[in-house]
């Protein structure tokens, strides 16, 4: 496992292993826990020295939008039936 030339930055280095070929990490809480996860000690303080004691880059924070309700199919059929009682209703009292 070694870094790669050049590719060792403030905010991400670049790590060729035989087990995951070449892999990224940024200097991200969640970065520099797969990097201690997957990396032997040596690489994590090579890395750590440039890096420093916390993490630089912000992780964007996906949104997703809230779930549009959708009725249960049995109450689209109870809602039916409702509406087919009710109209039989109005018929009779003609």
């Amino acid at each position: 496992m070694r870094i790669l030339d050049g590719i060792l930055r403030k905010t991400s280095v670049s790590i060729q292993s035989d087990q995951y070929g070449t892999r990224a990490y940024i200097n991200s809480a969640r970065g520099r826990k797969q990097l201690e996860a997957e990396c032997p000690p040596e690489i994590v303080q090579q890395v750590y020295a440039v890096w420093g004691d916390t993490p630089t880059v912000e992780e964007p924070k996906i949104e997703f939008p809230a779930p549009v309700p959708t009725p249960a199919p049995q109450d689209i059929i109870n809602a039916n039936i409702m509406a087919r009682l009710a109209a039989l209703e109005g018929v009779s009292n003609v």
